[in-house]
């Protein structure tokens, strides 16, 4: 019913449609239209992959588009869905998919009352840019009740070169927060790496510095799990160096939020060494009398801090 070949429309023109546009067309498929909030930006994105028609009016959306992605913010989809639904159209023969990794299916409910197959296909990628990022390789959630449009996203994923599977709407939150601590956080933590070590005056890039130990980690995780790649001075109880990281925290009053009045870097520190411990208990069973001591002092340090704020 919904054959690889036929006509997609993307509706938003935000940093994902770049690199699913991209990927798309050089996948063999055809892209007839582009809609966008601001007209600017639908031009932008249809010239530059040469799309002849482009519009901010959903009007514009024709019978003859059996396929329409929503890559709009999570907070419109519902709006942008419900506006489509009074729209004259074949919704029985069409499918409408969402790419949102937090929001689910029912988010599209307008569009399922008129007879639409609907569907969530999100892309655990990042798109920081409008720079388009190459897909391949990645992994990709569907979320769907609609065996037709089930089938449909998993041979687009495969021309795709992505990697799918399954995910049911109750565990997508979990799933998302999973990608904020997989990029966002990581992002985060880069941060205050770089206004650390900027302390040092080496005049070294801190990229150059810490890049092979981010890689070893990483390949540590991959090859031995999460459980097998924890090292550090809470690894080793070494409770006097981490007094020491704790008093150079609290010195660090522009990496701060006055506006709250909370030490971030010492709170985000205090947090995850926290969740150090909690890895080691697993591993270990039970934790060591100077790990003890270690779990002893960050909570005080972290009763402190909440007291502040």
């Amino acid at each position: 019913m919904f054959p690889l070949k036929s006509e997609i429309a993307v509706i938003g023109a935000g940093r994902i449609s770049y690199s699913l546009v991209n990927a798309v067309l050089k996948s063999g498929f055809k892209v007839s239209l582009i809609i966008s909030k601001h007209i600017t930006s639908a031009k932008k994105l249809a010239v530059k992959f040469k799309i002849k028609n482009y519009s901010s009016d959903l009007s514009f959306l024709s019978q003859d588009i059996k396929i329409f992605f929503l890559a709009v913010p999570d907070s419109q989809i519902s709006l942008v869905a419900k506006k489509i639904s009074k729209l004259r159209l074949d919704f029985k023969n069409s499918m409408f998919i969402h790419l949102s990794g937090a929001e689910d299916i029912s988010a599209l409910n307008n569009l399922k009352k008129k007879g639409a197959h609907i569907a969530s296909f999100h892309i655990m990628q990042t798109f920081p840019e409008r720079k388009i990022i190459n897909l391949k390789g990645s992994y990709a959630a569907i979320e769907t009740n609609d065996k037709k449009a089930e089938s449909f996203l998993l041979k687009l994923a495969k021309k795709l070169g992505l990697r799918p599977f399954k995910i049911n709407s109750h565990k997508k939150i979990a799933y998302h927060i999973a990608g904020v601590y997989s990029s966002n956080f990581l992002v985060a933590n880069q941060y205050y790496i770089e206004k650390l070590f900027g302390e040092t005056k080496s005049g070294m890039d801190y990229k150059k510095v810490f890049a092979p130990i981010n890689e070893t980690t990483l390949k540590n995780i991959e090859e031995n799990g999460i459980l097998n790649a924890i090292s550090g001075p809470v690894v080793r109880g070494d409770i006097e160096t981490i007094r020491k990281h704790i008093a150079l925290l609290k010195k660090q009053k522009e990496l701060s939020d006055r506006r709250i009045n909370l030490n971030l870097p010492l709170l985000n520190y205090l947090t995850q060494s926290l969740t150090i411990l909690k890895v080691l208990g697993e591993k270990q069973r039970r934790l060591t009398s100077s790990q003890l001591q270690i779990k002893k002092l960050l909570e005080e340090e972290l009763s402190k801090v909440s007291k502040l704020h």
